[in-house]
């Protein structure tokens, strides 16, 4: 099995090759706390693999959430896990933060794996430029495919970009948590009141009132799929992430 969290696609992209090797289901983390499902039952000799994105040197706040109540039932003593944290400039801590959750719990990382995709954090990064976007990408299929041999083979490996990201985990999970305030988001006239934004938003903190998305909740994830999923690109976020663009993972049809 492998579960993953995926606001823009990348996640998700990543978790589908891999299943394509190994013939793992794929399962939403959004979707399994939607349902209240922390049971994660493997069967045999099965491995669980998480994928997930770093956010500010760490996890969305759902992931922390939604791993720390998750618990694993499987007979085998010493299952084969794995995770993959993507990341667009440093993995920060999320490998380790991972690693701590399950070492509570009994567990430990068989393989661990970072993962550098284009970052989505269009208060920095100008997506509007290909070039931009292929340099997030230009080792991607590379080291997804020496990930995929590793997790076939369950070999035990430390794949990841070695960073001093997770120096700064304070400070920037300080920053997350002040920049998680759904006030910053505003929407213009071009607004057609679809209602995408809100059946997307993964903490359903959104709402279409008067034919506008309304934020009903003081915080989200900041995982910005209302802003890159809008059809008519009418969200923006602190007024900064209108003039950098869109982007969303283009192998990916289905955002869930």
């Amino acid at each position: 099995m492998i579960i993953y969290f995926s606001a823009t696609g990348n996640c998700k992209y990543a978790a589908t090759r891999i299943s394509q090797k190994t013939g793992d289901k794929i399962v939403s983390i959004i979707q399994l706390n939607k349902n209240t499902d922390y049971c994660i039952e493997l069967e045999n000799d099965e491995s669980l693999g998480i994928v997930i994105p770093t956010y500010f040197y760490g996890l969305p706040v759902l992931v922390k959430e939604y791993l720390s109540k998750m618990t694993i039932k499987t007979d085998n003593e010493n299952p084969y896990l794995y995770s993959v944290s993507t990341y667009g400039t440093t993995p920060g801590g999320s490998i380790e933060i991972i690693n701590n959750i399950l070492n509570d719990k009994g567990h430990e990382l068989s393989s661990k794996y970072t993962l550098q995709m284009v970052d989505t954090w269009t208060v920095e990064f100008d997506l509007t430029k290909e070039e931009n976007i292929a340099y997030f990408t230009k080792n991607t299929e590379d080291k997804l495919n020496s990930i995929i041999e590793s997790v076939m083979e369950r070999r035990n490996d430390d794949l990841t970009e070695k960073t001093k990201g997770k120096l700064f985990y304070t400070f920037a999970q300080f920053a997350y948590e002040l920049d998680r305030k759904t006030s910053y988001f505003s929407v213009d006239d071009s607004c057609t009141g679809c209602g995408l934004c809100q059946r997307d938003c993964p903490v359903e903190a959104i709402e279409i009132k008067g034919g506008k998305p309304v934020w009903i909740k003081d915080k989200c994830l900041i995982c910005f799929r209302c802003i890159h999923r809008c059809p008519a690109f009418s969200i923006e976020y602190k007024h900064k992430t209108k003039v950098n663009g869109q982007y969303t993972n283009p192998n990916v049809a289905v955002f869930d």
